[in-house]
């Protein structure tokens, strides 16, 4: 299209006021034009995006993220933004109906932020939400407290998701967050797995030490040599010695045993703090695992 002043092929669509324009003379070629598509909306350095859409059915969202929501345009008048904002105010107010909406809501932003501090995906959020909402169905959740049954609901996801997590590690990410006893937190996740496990169906399985040991070595600034040689010592250790020990602890004493095999140096201390055991019995059972492999 060519402007009807100046003949000039520079003309612009602005579709925010849908007019054409001719950038070289100004004049308005057309005006209020009518667009078929979909509409489109653009927030501070955004792409445009379908306006008439919203995130999709989402399960980490109280209302499922299918409620709706619209924003007020800072295109106009102050009086006119005053009025919206009131109306955002209201309508944000009736996505949550009742006090168990709104309980169900407040439960599933501590939950993110909880996913967040321990890095957790949205998967295995969505995941944790679906387990939460079931437990709420079956009144499990009455007279509990909301943080430790999301401590125990994460504890039992990581575990079917074979996530390297440490009831310690979870329970103390709560109690940091909400300012809680984390042993009164520890305590009751222990008390609430189990609950949970017997009455949603779920069967818990324990992670593997070998999942802790791909974790926590590069943590520890360890090689990818001493790794592989931990792993060939959780495989050489016998049953009579692996029989009762948490895979957590049995990868402290792979960890060490291989990283003192290929000549990395760490000490007990610096690895008891990292993965949460204790030192002395650390140290007297790698030097039972020392006497294995000198023994093979």
């Amino acid at each position: 299209m060519n402007c009807p002043l100046c003949s000039s092929s520079a003309v612009l669509y602005d579709d925010v006021r849908g007019e054409q324009i001719c950038t070289r003379c100004g004049f308005v070629i057309q005006e209020r034009l009518y667009v078929a598509g979909p509409e489109k909306r653009m927030g501070l350095g955004e792409n445009k995006e379908r306006a008439d859409l919203s995130s999709g059915f989402d399960l980490t969202q109280h209302d499922y993220g299918l409620g709706s929501r619209f924003n007020v345009s800072q295109g106009l008048p102050p009086s006119e933004r005053a009025r919206l904002r009131r109306m955002q105010v209201l309508h944000q107010r009736a996505r949550v109906l009742d006090w168990e909406d709104r309980s169900l809501r407040e439960v599933l932003i501590d939950l993110d932020k909880i996913c967040e501090d321990l890095s957790l995906s949205k998967g295995i959020k969505i995941e944790i939400s679906t387990y939460y909402r079931k437990a709420r169905a079956k009144k499990l959740t009455s007279g509990r407290s909301a943080q430790q049954v999301l401590a125990a609901l994460i504890l039992a996801a990581c575990r079917l998701r074979g996530i390297p997590r440490t009831d310690h590690e979870i329970s103390n990410a709560v109690a940091d967050r909400f300012g809680l006893n984390r042993s009164a937190v520890l305590k009751g996740v222990h008390r609430y797995v189990k609950l949970f496990s017997k009455e949603l169906g779920l069967r818990l399985p324990r992670v593997s030490a070998e999942s802790f040991i791909d974790r926590f070595a590069p943590q520890l600034g360890l090689s990818r040599k001493a790794t592989v040689k931990s792993h060939e010592i959780i495989g050489i250790l016998p049953k009579r010695f692996v029989q009762g020990k948490p895979p957590l602890f049995l990868a402290a004493i792979a960890i060490y045993s291989g990283a003192n095999t290929v000549g990395e140096k760490i000490t007990l201390k610096k690895l008891a703090a990292t993965l949460g055991v204790g030192v002395s019995s650390l140290s007297n059972s790698a030097s039972r695992v020392k006497n294995i492999i000198s023994s093979v």
